[in-house]
């Protein structure tokens, strides 16, 4: 016989709490898993043409954005250009008086150019320095425009 011992077969004794157990507890048969509480959407198939739908929208809003932003930088500039022709003719209208270059005043603009400021001006003041004129247009939105020599 070879040497090798043989091993104590355990006649239906429990493992000892010193040698660990290889064996896994075995599954009791349990009722099915629980549904979770949230239920999951399920994900869908987008035709194309629920696509197409979705980019033509995409785009007509990105255009409306556009073409808004356009409108405002538009109407400022016409505001703008109004503010600064009013300007020029206040500061011909000083010019034609042919100030003295030995004088220095200020006046208000309606006082040179009569007649109503253009829509967006609060305040306009023309400072004649020796002779070179110069027009400071307030507007709103705390801008300022200086016009002049």
């Amino acid at each position: 016989m070879s040497k090798r011992s043989r091993s104590k077969k355990q006649s239906g004794k429990q493992p000892s709490s010193r040698q660990p157990s290889n064996r896994q507890p075995s599954k009791q048969p349990s009722k099915p898993p629980a549904t979770p509480a949230v239920k999951t959407a399920e994900l869908r198939d987008i035709t194309p043409a629920e696509r197409g739908r979705a980019a033509r929208s995409f785009y007509w809003i990105l255009g409306a954005f556009v073409l808004g932003i356009g409108v405002i930088v538009a109407t400022l500039a016409v505001q703008s250009k109004a503010a600064r022709d009013y300007g020029q003719h206040v500061v011909q209208a000083v010019q034609a008086t042919k100030p003295s270059e030995n004088a220095s005043y200020g006046l208000k603009c309606v006082t040179a150019l009569p007649g109503a400021l253009p829509r967006g001006i609060l305040d306009c003041d023309v400072t004649v320095d020796r002779g070179k004129v110069g027009v400071v247009l307030q507007a709103e939105g705390d801008k300022q425009y200086r016009l002049g020599e």
